[in-house]
């Protein structure tokens, strides 16, 4: 899943760059990253690696010490989400995104494949030379460049939804190509250079899959209700606690479920893991302090009516 997963949330974030830069002003996003990202990722950076430190102590039975703590703040841990999140766009200007939104769709020639493929040949060269020397992180500067693109040109969504390449049939498919092919791998212990063929499947899948999400999304034209919205607000808690959660519970739980049982073990993790930190949202919404540290939106207090003193 993580080979698609991360790609869709970079090409949505990208669309909501444009999105918010079309509808407000530039400074306006940037203060919302700060309050949004920024904040509650120093506020996290505070007490997850610690937190990982002493679950990964328990579990292998090993004794604290300072210098474990001090190498444990020098891991992001899956932080490193919200790092690169903050980064795409503090760090490269508005233009950059602009002038490669002109190399997608030039207004001269729209072909409705050209960034499809630019993706996936960028997708799948970063994949390979992730294997050296240049940074995986920087493949999702693709799929955030794309999304704002995307949302520029948003009047192609019609058209190009009508795509081969994002028809549900197709993209089911090609998921289970990819599943086919990872499984093969493992369960024939390949080791050499056809190991990697898996990757490069699901790196087309990932840009497919990107597409699909929005084109999907796009026909069922989905009003904004309450479940919505609280999906939207406690995503950012969920993401951030989910991860020493599931480890805490997949340890718990690894001498209570046999190894015959591994869906059930993986789908109560995962529900134990989600219910966990969905109950952390609202307990850290009811809380000011941490509403802020967090990103979030306090919970708004009943008002009582007023009380008119008796004459």
């Amino acid at each position: 899943m993580h080979t698609f997963l991360m790609e869709a949330f970079f090409f949505l974030s990208g669309m909501f760059f444009a999105m918010v830069i079309l509808r407000k002003v530039i400074g306006f996003f940037y203060r919302n990253r700060r309050c949004c990202v920024l904040v509650p990722l120093v506020s996290a950076f505070l007490f997850i690696p610690g937190l990982m430190y002493l679950i990964h102590a328990q579990i292998d039975g090993e004794p604290l010490s300072t210098q474990g703590v001090l190498h444990a703040y020098g891991l992001l841990h899956h932080l490193w989400f919200l790092l690169t999140l903050a980064a795409i766009p503090f760090l490269l200007p508005v233009s950059f995104f602009e002038r490669a939104a002109a190399l997608a769709f030039p207004a001269a020639d729209r072909h409705s494949q050209r960034l499809l493929r630019r993706e996936v040949l960028l997708k799948g060269y970063s994949e390979w030379a992730s294997l050296s020397l240049v940074p995986v992180k920087a493949r999702f500067l693709v799929f955030y460049a794309a999304g704002y693109a995307f949302y520029l040109n948003s009047e192609q969504i019609p058209r190009q939804a009508r795509s081969l390449l994002v028809n549900s049939k197709v993209v089911l498919a090609f998921a289970v190509v990819c599943w086919l092919a990872f499984y093969a791998t493992f369960h024939f212990n390949v080791t050499s250079n056809l190991r990697y063929l898996p990757v490069l499947c699901a790196s087309v899948f990932s840009v497919m899959f990107s597409y699909w999400l929005v084109f999907t999304f796009e026909k069922l034209r989905m009003k904004e209700n309450r479940l919505v919205q609280g999906i939207v607000d406690s995503a950012l808690i969920i993401y951030i606690m989910h991860y020493p959660l599931v480890i805490t519970f997949a340890w718990l739980l690894d001498s209570y479920l046999p190894n015959a049982m591994p869906v059930t073990y993986v789908a109560v993790v995962t529900a134990l893991g989600l219910i966990c930190s969905a109950a952390l949202y609202l307990i850290f919404k009811q809380l000011p302090l941490l509403s802020r540290l967090f990103g979030l939106k306090p919970a708004k207090l009943p008002r009582l009516p007023a009380v008119v003193p008796k004459s």
